[in-house]
């Protein structure tokens, strides 16, 4: 890396998690440090590391998914935006499709409704990875919510309800299914592929 950037003209594509490190590497301020998905990358000890690193060099910082609705680490990290493209004019432009959202399920009646805030309490933000104290927290405030959230009754009531959404909603297109974690989106995966399969067979019978 030092031996690259002692050169002229060179372009380093470089993860994050490679400056674990201290030290400084140049102190040559022609050198422009493109940081993409800002928002998470760049308020922790490595982002750090990395500014202690080239401490000359000009950052920029490009964010699509703030973490918060009020978020400011990034800009306050980056400085002012220079350029914004927001959703609606990625709508306007053709380069998006419309976003539509839709309330379905019924209520879970879950025991904290304010575990957003609670959550976003413990974590530190100025801090890219949770310590052990504070993954420990986060594990508790979900350690009552999980089995309701991932109860298998209400998944397969889910998975039936995407199954009938698709075949039904009048037009060709793909989708995305987001799931609490890893293992409930493999649940949700067999449980939709076998409601799709009935779904299949009672099309045939028809």
């Amino acid at each position: 890396m030092q031996q690259l950037l002692r050169s002229e003209h060179r372009y380093l594509f470089t993860l994050i998690h490679k400056f674990n490190f201290r030290e400084e590497i140049t102190q040559r301020d022609n050198i422009i440090v493109l940081s993409d998905e800002a928002h998470r990358s760049q308020g922790g000890n490595l982002a750090l590391n990395l500014r202690n690193a080239l401490p000359n060099a000009s950052f920029i910082g490009f964010t699509g998914t703030p973490l918060f609705k009020d978020d400011e680490i990034t800009r306050r990290i980056f400085g002012d935006y220079v350029s914004r493209y927001d959703f609606k004019r990625s709508v306007d432009d053709g380069a998006t499709v419309p976003l539509y959202y839709e309330n379905r399920g019924e209520y879970l009646g879950l025991k904290n409704p304010v575990i957003n805030e609670q959550i976003r309490a413990i974590i530190d933000a100025e801090s890219e990875d949770l310590d052990s104290d504070q993954r420990s927290r986060v594990e508790q405030l979900f350690a009552r919510e999980y089995p309701i959230l991932t109860a298998h009754k209400r998944l397969d009531a889910i998975a039936k309800d995407v199954v009938w959404h698709f075949c039904n909603r009048g037009y060709k297109g793909k989708g995305m299914f987001i799931a609490l974690d890893k293992l409930t989106a493999v649940k949700m995966h067999d449980l939709i592929t076998a409601h799709w399969n009935q779904y299949i067979a009672t099309l045939e019978k028809i």
